[in-house]
């Protein structure tokens, strides 16, 4: 009888140190644990930015795509702004309008509108171009970024 609990308590007290020494053994601070745990949070920190940064690019890209749409329609317009402009198409347009006036000044009052929306659509031009110059400098950018955080990644 005495002999079981002596060997129940020989058991338990050898659980109990091992217990204790694993417990130990973990909480000491090893100088190249500590170093890889940083290495490995430095890896995660620097794969979190590549995918913020790989987003960020493909959003810009996405948005350069619509500018590139806007620009391309912006310059039909001016093209058929131009086509409309010419003096026998602004004489075609007013072919059969009815006026008291002159048709000299219907003529004159046409062109005046249609080089005022022609001016408009330039500069509306104008800005995207310069936006998207922005955009593609950024894009640029980006990638950049990108492939430097890739390079990082791979040599850790």
């Amino acid at each position: 009888m005495f002999r079981g609990i002596i060997s129940k308590t020989i058991t338990s007290t050898s659980l109990v140190l091992a217990l204790t020494f694993m417990v130990f053994a973990q909480s000491t601070p090893d100088k190249s644990k500590g170093a890889h745990r940083a290495k490995r949070a430095g890896t995660i920190s620097d794969l979190d930015l590549l995918s913020r940064a790989e987003h960020r690019a493909d959003s810009m890209r996405a948005r350069l795509t619509d500018l590139q749409m806007k620009e391309a329609d912006i310059k039909a317009r001016i093209d058929d702004l131009d086509e409309r402009l010419k003096p026998e198409n602004i004489q075609r347009a007013l072919a059969f309008v009815g006026s008291v006036r002159p048709m000299d000044e219907l003529r004159d009052a046409l062109r005046v509108r249609l080089e005022g929306e022609k001016a408009k659509a330039n500069e509306q031009l104008q800005l995207l171009q310069s936006n998207r110059i922005q955009l593609e400098t950024a894009i640029n950018e980006t990638d950049t970024e990108i492939a430097r955080l890739r390079q990082r990644v791979n040599s850790q």
